[in-house]
């Protein structure tokens, strides 16, 4: 029997390693976090932890594991766990990501050093030592500007300083650790999505997002639409996609999302990339799309299984994500009431629960895939649901005992 060690930071039902494994003859070994741990007690090694992401255990747990049982490979799609599996891969001398290249996927200022020099316009920045490194940033390139933590995902920790008075605020807030700045780009924002296995790319395609990945900000839906090989932006998108990867050390099996601006002076500007899939439905709306599931094709690429790769197949589809408000849900609509375009829904909270508006790009209280006839059929079902799911549930103040918000 041949072994994998997974860290699986994701639901069963989203990521089921041991039903693409089937027949295969590989065994996962899980390691995973305590709120999924239920999820994978049907699997003969599992172990969950309490404080996953920073729960050194995890660690020493997954050596003790990858050492007990050979694994051959070890696979980990969740932006917490990038660098933590390169450095096991490296240490037992296992195929795959290594930390080197897990810190120029996941370190934006390593990242960008990589990639300043190369064919793709990257905006300036500088590693954000202390507030002198601010106040010389901002003398050398003006407002607007954007501090960011280096290795946070989803635009989590953003912010975008516009003045004096704003970078103040920042300034005099507690200190964030280790964080970059860079010039604000202004424009449209794309992301490109894809799959190299066997040290070449075979799937990508560009998509474009339906308001911004910051939305959830202010609460709002964010949606990702696909675009058509017509779109003008198509080729552009895919090539410089390819030239970034070509330009840093990519794995030779890795699932990828990467980010870039169109300025209004029709500029293609590089934001940032990672070496996993893309968050929120971005997975289910590829497998919708183009029959790819890029979580199974990746592992599949990790335990050296055939491809199933099929990239003739289209039809259009979108995205969508709804964050919570702030207080306390009282009712989600239902299944039976939902639109006729909706092809897969996923909710991570429950009636009874109390959010506190949006956290990060990725993270949502509703989930869906909708599809429609066209591109722009798909643009004008993504805002119907968005509207009948803002229409069909109710929210109430979290100390209120009545009401709705």
């Amino acid at each position: 029997m041949r072994h994998i060690l997974v860290f699986a930071k994701t639901p069963h039902a989203k990521t089921p390693y041991d039903r693409w494994l089937a027949g295969s003859g590989i065994v996962p070994v899980v390691v995973t976090t305590s709120e999924y741990a239920e999820g994978y007690s049907h699997l003969p090694h599992v172990h969950a932890f309490d404080r996953y992401d920073t729960n050194q255990l995890v660690e020493k747990t997954a050596l003790r594991l990858a050492r007990e049982f050979a694994v051959e490979a070890v696979f980990a799609r969740a932006e917490a766990d990038v660098v933590r599996a390169a450095r096991l891969r490296e240490l037992l001398g296992l195929p795959g990501q290594h930390t080197a290249s897990a810190l120029a996927f996941r370190d934006k200022v390593v990242m960008k050093d990589h990639l300043a020099s190369g064919p793709v316009d990257v905006p300036a920045y500088r590693l954000l030592e202390s507030a002198y490194t601010a106040l010389d940033f901002v003398a050398e390139h003006g407002y607007p500007v954007v501090i960011k933590p280096v290795s946070e995902s989803g635009s989590l920790g953003a912010a975008v300083i516009r003045d004096e008075a704003e970078l103040d605020a920042y300034l005099a807030s507690p200190w964030q650790g280790t964080s970059e700045i860079e010039v604000f780009v202004p424009g449209q924002m794309y992301h490109v999505d894809g799959l190299v296995a066997g040290g070449e790319v075979v799937f990508v395609h560009p998509f474009r997002y339906l308001n911004d990945c910051l939305s959830f900000r202010s609460n709002d839906w964010v949606a990702n639409l696909p675009l058509t090989p017509q779109d003008p932006l198509y080729d552009r998108l895919v090539k410089a996609a390819r030239a970034v990867l070509a330009e840093l050390p990519t794995p030779p099996q890795t699932a990828f999302h990467a980010e870039f601006w169109i300025t209004p002076d029709d500029r293609l500007v590089f934001c940032e990339i990672a070496s996993r899939t893309g968050g929120g439905m971005i997975s289910a709306m590829v497998r919708h799309a183009f029959g790819i599931d890029l979580d199974k094709e990746w592992l599949y690429a990790e335990c050296g299984l055939p491809s199933t790769v099929d990239t003739s197949r289209y039809r259009p589809a979108g995205a969508l994500c709804i964050p919570p408000r702030n207080g306390v849900l009282e009712q989600l609509p239902t299944a039976a009431e939902q639109p006729g375009c909706v092809r897969e829904e996923m909710f991570t909270g429950a009636v009874g629960q109390e959010f506190h508006g949006g956290v990060k790009s990725g993270l949502f209280l509703a989930g869906y895939v909708v599809d429609g006839d066209s591109e722009e059929d798909v643009a004008a079902n993504l805002e119907r649901v968005a509207g009948w799911f803002s229409d069909n549930s109710r929210w109430r103040p979290a100390h209120s005992s009545g009401g709705i918000a």
